[in-house]
């Protein structure tokens, strides 16, 4: 599975184009500003029906422009030619294999992509959202239908919110928790089930990054028994008073929290730099593996200007690892600074990218 030709107009600052990619490392190269993200978040979006970077589709149009286009080709995850794209501008046109939908969701499922970038280390030493999100994501990838559970939950649970503050009667608030209950523990259950999976590889990629310096460690913080609807019903029941009082819903998988250790101690309070780096590197490189055991061929990989923020150790064992996982596109300031061979190169300049 890769993607073999993008077309990209008026996409942020990228004058327009079409590039031929390998389906090997494909390196992107060029000075700060110029646009090198803008390519990776352009594949990012076709993937993945989002923007890494963007709160709306919006921001990714070019200063002064009313739309962008992008077309993306290659091979899906089930090994036959395919073509999806989106368009944006006084509304939404998706168009997979020459069918038509307004439906952002349409473009999951045929290309799986794992982005790394120095952001990344918020998933260590940021707030519970990014984690939860970083889960979300990989399980949309892994079950396109799940999406559907994720919008069924938090339309139920902002419904709760705003009877809450209504001071709505009970037997309202009651049609809202079961919403909540049926789809959250959906959610937990999922959530769980894919962390048992994700465990062993992201332990086994932070002893390869960090030389087995120390034990990486994962677990939610919830009670992974409490999965059925019933049992968490009762919960939201429990605690509804507290939550008229504060307006808000106190319980359910929008609290969850992804706890990372390292040596049994919580490294986003007591990792170094480097050691949270290596965490966040170990959780995505986990979640390409995982994806490429569940769908039979490795998925694209982003990295955005990683290997900067590594030492030679890491830099080395990051390279061993790309090479045994698929399509990846690596943008960096400097070509000649790698520590490993690729096999497509790109440099972008004002813009305008072209082969380098």
């Amino acid at each position: 599975m890769h993607f073999r030709r993008l077309a990209l107009h008026r996409f942020r600052n990228l004058a327009d184009a079409t590039l031929e990619f390998s389906p090997g490392l494909n390196l992107v190269s060029g000075r700060n500003g110029q646009g090198k993200t803008n390519l990776l978040e352009a594949l990012h979006l076709l993937a993945l029906a989002h923007s890494p970077r963007a709160r709306t589709e919006k921001d990714c149009i070019t200063w002064t422009q009313k739309s962008f286009v992008l077309r993306g080709e290659g091979l899906s995850l089930s090994g036959v030619e395919h073509a999806q794209s989106i368009e944006y501008g006084e509304d939404i046109r998706v168009k997979v294999n020459g069918e038509e939908t307004r439906r952002l969701s349409a473009l999951l499922g045929a290309f799986s992509l794992v982005s790394l970038s120095p952001e990344d280390l918020e998933l260590v030493r940021g707030g519970p959202m990014a984690r939860r999100r970083f889960l979300d994501v990989l399980l949309c990838q892994l079950e396109p239908g799940f999406i559907e559970t994720l919008r069924l939950y938090q339309v139920a649970v902002k419904q709760r919110n705003a009877a809450l503050r209504a001071n709505a009667d009970d037997a309202v608030l009651v049609a809202y928790e079961t919403g909540i209950a049926q789809a959250g523990s959906r959610i937990i259950a999922k959530r769980q089930s894919l962390l048992d999976d994700l465990k062993p590889w992201a332990q086994k990629d932070y002893a390869l990054l960090s030389r087995e310096s120390e034990a990486l460690g994962l677990r939610i913080t919830r009670n992974p028994e409490q999965t059925s609807p019933e049992s968490l019903l009762q919960e939201l029941l429990r605690q509804r008073q507290r939550d008229r009082e504060e307006g808000s819903t106190s319980v359910g998988p929008h609290r969850d929290d992804l706890m990372l250790f390292l040596a049994g101690k919580s490294a986003r309070e007591f990792g170094s730099q480097g050691q949270k780096r290596s965490v966040a590197l170990s959780l995505r490189m986990a979640a390409a593996q995982l994806l490429r055991l569940r769908m039979g061929i490795p998925p694209i990989l982003l990295l955005d200007d990683v290997f900067a923020e590594l030492d030679s150790h890491r830099q080395a064992a990051l390279g061993e690892l790309l090479r045994e996982r698929g399509q990846a596109f690596i943008a960096t300031p400097r070509q000649g600074e790698m520590p490993f061979a690729v096999d497509a190169a790109f440099q972008v300049e004002g813009g305008i990218i072209s082969p380098a």
